[in-house]
């Protein structure tokens, strides 16, 4: 039986859309942990209250990325904090890394 109170991962975002931080940690309570729809939410939570980096949020996105280029959310995040480690300075997987070396024949 499905429990009625649980949100999905949509309702979650919408609340943190509206700053509803507190009800967004506390629909995320009733998701057990590694439940997959809910990893870019939980990132946006941690991201928007402050216990997690830029940096490292950026990097939980690239790892759903690699294995599904179009998670939902996903892209959208990672272009926010990407934006938010550039006008704070933070150091930036995607600002702070040169391209690979082109092999000269």
């Amino acid at each position: 039986m499905a429990d009625d109170s649980l949100l999905g991962p949509e309702a979650i975002d919408a609340l943190l859309e509206a700053d509803e931080l507190t009800r967004a940690r506390e629909a995320l309570l009733g998701v057990p942990p590694g439940s997959e729809p809910y990893a870019v939410v939980r990132i946006k939570l941690s991201l928007y209250d402050g216990s997690l980096a830029s940096g490292a949020a950026m990097q939980a996105l690239i790892a759903l990325m690699r294995r599904n280029p179009d998670w939902p959310g996903a892209k959208a995040l990672y272009q926010r904090a990407s934006s938010a480690a550039f006008e704070t300075r933070q150091s930036s997987v995607s600002h702070s890394h040169p391209p690979p070396p082109v092999e000269r024949k």
